[in-house]
């Protein structure tokens, strides 16, 4: 529930505070005196766009701020600022947000009525909403956009198939002519690198030979070699670790030493033993090599990458080959999904239309108290050509507005007036719970004094269930809310402001008296006022909703 609306500096507004309550809010005012601001400043907490040029001059910035009350969240604080540069900036319970999420969380707290429901009710694509809402049909809905996602999978998977076959077929030559000659040089993986290794293992064969062999002799071979000069130093410090227990460790590591000498020079004569290439060893090696590096050059890429690559267009020709098959399956899927998606739609227009009768019975008979007695709303519901995103059913609202007129679509034939006593009729039909504050601008627009009782009792009705904040200039309307605020323009020092103010007690008598009309202060005016005002006149049956 909105508790509090906070302007400043928008506009001709300097600075204004409107309490609410529970229940009808009504508010009030001379033509001219700012009313609509009120409408402005909610739609900035909306997240509507805002410029400089709403800013009320000689100030730096706008402010627009809004205490609601819920029963699962609390209390939260809205506020939009918007800068004299242009800037704009919003904040929930302090917390900066953007616009999106602004709209999204102030979107389920305050819902702009009156002329936006006359909007709705002109988009005929809205109208299967307000059929929805009435028959609470959320679970068919949920089951329906399932079942048709689920369709649109199937759709898609067979349209990319098609497209991937057409593609693979298209470049199925080339993939055999691929396959052939990369096959022809068989390559393995990592083989290219051992190549390499060994190319360079035999140009540099006699080099390594040499080196290898005068390590063999050095380390190993002869009495002067590095491991028997160990060995024998060795020898000599062994016997005295007995009188120095110190040496026991040196004897260790000389021993140690001694042993790796010995592997070194076995592998290096190993290596050396294993040096000698036949010239047909080596030209075989470099053809190789020519063959993989020819194969990288043509296909632009490593031996590795290749073999991956030939692996997919495999799998791709075989596919191919499937294709007819794998064809039919999609096909049998999308039959599947087909015929769920019809039986879930089937149930959901079903729930429509049960709910359709009494819908428009009601409409009907909330039209005939809205004086609109020779008016027949009906609600036509046709097979839509193929499967939409809310049902299977194109939902268009028709009337008759007078006896003898021929029926059209509302959003045609339904006037600005005829518009809202409708709109004000199918809120209470298809406006959920409670919930959303409703406000209400121009509601009675092109609706004359004689409809006022008639729009105060709706109003009332949907408060039992709503806060409603209603801006009216029907006097029948001001007088039956629970809480009347009344907006006025003033001049201050040759500046004009805006002021608004609960109107209670005579005061607010006087501002019903005003909104009567006829010469201002006139003794009949004051007393029809007060009649509107006596409990008496209001009824009893209403609820004000906390």
């Amino acid at each position: 529930m909105l508790r509090r609306l906070h302007i400043e500096n928008l506009a001709v507004v300097e600075s204004a505070t409107l309490d609410f309550t529970g229940g009808l809010n009504i508010i009030t005012g001379s033509t001219g005196a700012g009313k609509s601001l009120i409408v402005g400043a909610v739609n900035l907490l909306l997240g509507e766009k805002g410029n400089a040029e709403l800013i009320r001059s000689g100030a730096d910035e706008a402010l627009v701020s809004a205490t609601f009350t819920t029963p699962s969240a609390g209390e939260i604080e809205v506020t939009r600022r918007i800068s004299s540069a242009g800037r704009s900036s919003a904040t929930i319970n302090q917390r900066t947000v953007t616009l999106r999420e602004l709209r999204a969380q102030t979107s389920a707290l305050i819902e702009p009525h009156g002329q936006n429901e006359q909007y709705r009710l002109r988009d005929p694509e809205t109208h299967v909403d307000y059929i929805d809402a009435h028959a609470g049909a959320g679970k068919e809905k949920e089951a329906y956009a399932l079942a048709l996602a689920r369709w649109k999978r199937a759709v898609a998977d067979l349209d990319h198939f098609d497209a991937e076959t057409a593609r693979i077929r298209e470049k199925s030559e080339l993939f055999v002519h691929r396959l052939q000659e990369i096959d022809r040089v068989a390559p393995r993986a990592g083989e290219k690198a051992g190549l390499e290794n060994s190319a360079r293992v035999m140009a540099n064969a006699e080099k390594m030979f040499a080196a290898l062999d005068e390590a063999t002799s050095m380390l190993y071979d002869g009495d002067a070699a590095v491991a028997a000069q160990v060995g024998h130093v060795r020898k000599r410090l062994s016997p005295l670790t007995s009188v120095d227990t110190r040496l026991e460790a040196i004897e260790a590591k000389l021993s140690e030493a001694e042993q790796l000498v010995r592997d070194a020079a076995s592998e290096a004569a190993s290596l050396r033993d294993g040096l000698d290439f036949e010239p047909a060893d080596v030209e075989r090696v470099q053809e190789r090599l020519e063959a993989l590096t020819s194969l990288e050059r043509r296909y632009k890429s490593t031996i590795e990458q290749i073999l991956e690559d030939r692996e997919k267009w495999a799998q791709e020709l075989d596919a191919l080959a499937d294709a007819e098959g794998n064809r039919e399956a999609l096909e049998r899927e999308i039959e599947r999904t087909a015929s769920a998606l019809e039986e879930a739609g089937g149930v959901l227009s079903a729930t429509r239309r049960r709910a359709a009768v009494k819908f428009d019975q009601e409409v009907n008979n909330g039209l005939a108290r809205l004086s609109m007695r020779g008016a027949r709303f009906r609600t036509d519901m046709t097979r839509a050509p193929g499967p939409l995103e809310n049902g299977l059913d194109v939902v268009r609202m028709r009337i008759q507005t007078n006896p003898g007129e021929a029926e059209g679509p509302l959003e045609e034939v339904a006037s600005t007036g005829e518009l809202s006593r409708i709109a004000l009729v199918l809120k209470p039909l298809a406006g959920g719970g409670g919930g959303a504050t409703l406000i209400f601008d121009e509601i009675d627009a092109g609706v004359g004094a004689d409809m006022g009782d008639v729009l105060a009792e709706k109003l009332l009705a949907l408060a039992e269930s709503h806060q409603i904040v209603c801006i009216t200039h029907l006097p029948q309307i001001a007088a039956r809310g629970h809480h009347h605020l009344v907006v006025l323009k003033e001049n201050v020092k040759d500046r004009t402001r805006v002021r608004v103010s609960a109107a209670q007690g005579d005061d607010r008598m006087r501002e019903i008296a005003r909104m009567l009309g006829g010469s201002e202060g006139s003794e009949q005016r004051t007393a029809l006022a007060r009649e509107l005002l006596t409990e008496k006149s209001r009824p009893r049956n209403h609820r004000a909703r906390p």
